[in-house]
């Protein structure tokens, strides 16, 4: 009874400290509805966007580093280019704020892949039956305990599997990236910034430099 509870505790501890998925933003399922109107632009600002994706684990990291990636939909209403250099956020009407490179943010939640091979230290023992000629050292109650260092395959799997995920999420990021985008006369363009110290920000507001 003992070494079935001691299994379930391990087998636990591995499923909640496995690597996650990134699963990819989708611009296209992200709800710009309502719109605030400025003299040259208009736009939509959605928060929680990794939430809302389901990435949760990240998320959680974002909130835990008080971090955001905040998508956003701009529409440039004058007849020149506008750079998104050219503007500027407030929290509310009247803190402003600044973003912060996407690759900073994704430094800060992505998953740390070498961790997992903190798993290598972990093994069980196959009992099996044992005869006379065998080494006694590991032998008991008639059985001879053979140590299985599962726990090397456990941290390789999830070494890969994290680094993968990382991978994919800065493509996905940088993708995304408005910074240093530039929106076309009546066009709009729509995609990511990352902020820090926003979190407990309801509202961002986004003006045009003057």
């Amino acid at each position: 009874m003992r070494t079935s509870t001691l299994y379930l505790f391990i087998a636990i501890i591995i499923i909640s400290g496995c690597a996650r998925p990134y699963r990819k933003i989708s611009m296209s399922s992200i709800p710009f509805i309502n719109y605030r109107e400025e003299n040259k632009i208009s736009y939509s600002v959605r928060q929680g966007v990794l939430y809302n994706m389901k990435d949760y684990f990240f998320a959680r990291r974002e909130n835990k580093k008080n971090v955001s990636l905040v998508a956003f939909k701009i529409v440039n209403k004058t007849d020149l280019p506008l750079n998104i250099n050219d503007l500027q956020f407030t929290c509310g009407a009247t803190v402003p704020i600044s973003t912060i490179p996407v690759i900073d943010f994704y430094n800060t939640i992505k998953q740390k892949p070498g961790a997992y091979w903190a798993y290598s230290a972990l093994g069980v023992v196959y009992p099996k039956p044992t005869n006379k000629s065998e080494s006694k050292t590991l032998v008991k109650d008639g059985k001879l305990y053979v140590p299985l260092p599962f726990g090397v395959f456990v941290g390789a799997a999830n070494f890969g599997f994290a680094f993968s995920a990382n991978k994919k999420m800065l493509h996905d990021f940088q993708l995304l990236d408005l910074s240093n985008r530039v929106i076309q006369p009546h066009d709009s363009i729509q995609g990511i910034l990352t902020f820090k110290n926003v979190a407990n920000c309801g509202d961002i507001f986004v003006t045009v430099k003057e």
